[in-house]
């Protein structure tokens, strides 16, 4: 197992350099001037001449060759030096600490019902499976992923408006300032962000449940006398989970990329958001920090799940002893 960690850390540690050079590259190659862009955010400041824009840029460092600005901002990184932003001047993690909460939150929210309705609708289809309720099931999940959720969350709050006449504050409530505020803003973007990824979870733990319910040791525990809620909670459940809690690991990533559009929906002021405004205002340390934090989320979560299968699963620690054994 120590020796998987380790190799697991060092992909983790290629992965996250490569997103370093990507996004570095991706930004300095977009149409459109970081400085131009900086300016017109300031007020008073939108008749530069040009040479007051080139000793703007020559201020900020972007005038000197990539390959150093990347090493000054990768040396930056090594000493948790988050940048300055071009846009406010100040630091960029000033600009992103405030936004954490908002996303977390959206993102826990969204996860723990991912969590209760994904593996619910997969266990009672499969149970009940060439039922009407299955069918009902298989479509309504089928229908669920197909839909963008840009599209379902502009639909749910065009609808409210119109015939609720619903409005949502558009200032920001925290959590412990105003609890019955920030449920009613963050609870209805975190269930649209979380029906694709339940649907996906359901369909499946219903897969990985029809073959256990199959197998033979389930057709010797009926033919004991157990129930059939006996057998699908002791004997179905828990392995049919499996593969659903690899799934559930890869969608807590998708709901956090999820967060920039529903954020953008709801007018949100978390990570997404914001990063969006990074990318429109051509922020770069902003950018590149936010994310490289997405990325380090990601690639922890992934380490996670695998070292919580393996641990879940003796099979694959035992897959991994015999590997090692004959190595």
């Amino acid at each position: 197992m120590t020796g998987y960690i380790a190799r697991r850390l060092a992909l983790a540690v290629l992965t996250l350099w490569l997103v370093t050079v990507i996004v570095f590259v991706l930004l300095r190659v977009a149409p459109g001037d970081a400085v131009v862009a900086a300016i017109a955010q300031a007020p008073g400041e939108g008749a530069l001449t040009a040479e007051q824009v080139d000793e703007r840029r020559e201020a900020l460092g972007l005038n000197r060759p990539y390959a150093v600005q990347y090493a000054d901002w990768i040396s930056d990184l090594a000493t948790f030096d988050s940048g300055t932003s071009l846009v406010t001047g100040g630091s960029v993690w000033d600009d992103v600490a405030p936004r954490i909460s908002v996303t977390l939150e959206l993102a826990l929210v969204a996860g723990l019902i991912t969590a209760l309705l994904g593996p619910a609708l997969g266990m009672v289809a499969a149970m009940n499976a060439g039922r009407p309720i299955d069918h009902g099931i298989r479509a309504l999940t089928f229908g669920l992923m197909s839909l963008p959720q840009f599209w379902v969350g502009l639909v749910v709050v065009i609808a409210l408006a119109s015939w609720f006449g619903y409005f949502r504050a558009v200032e920001y409530a925290n959590l412990w300032d105003d609890p019955q505020r920030n449920a009613e803003q963050i609870l209805l973007p975190a269930v649209i962000l979380a029906l694709r990824p339940a649907a996906l979870i359901a369909r499946v733990v219903r897969a990985s449940a029809l073959d256990i319910i199959s197998s033979d040791y389930v057709r010797a525990s009926r033919a004991r006398g157990l129930t059939p809620a006996v057998v699908a909670r002791r004997h179905v459940f828990r392995n049919a989970m499996l593969p659903g809690f690899t799934v559930f690991g890869a969608q807590m990533i998708f709901l956090l990329g999820g967060a920039v559009v529903m954020e953008s929906v709801f007018n949100l002021p978390g990570l997404g958001r914001g990063l969006v405004l990074g990318v429109s205002l051509r922020d770069y340390p902003l950018v590149q920090f936010m994310v490289i934090g997405f990325a380090s989320t990601a690639i922890l979560v992934n380490l996670a799940v695998d070292l919580a299968y393996a641990r879940l699963d003796p099979r694959i620690r035992l897959t991994r002893v015999a590997g090692a054994s004959r190595s």
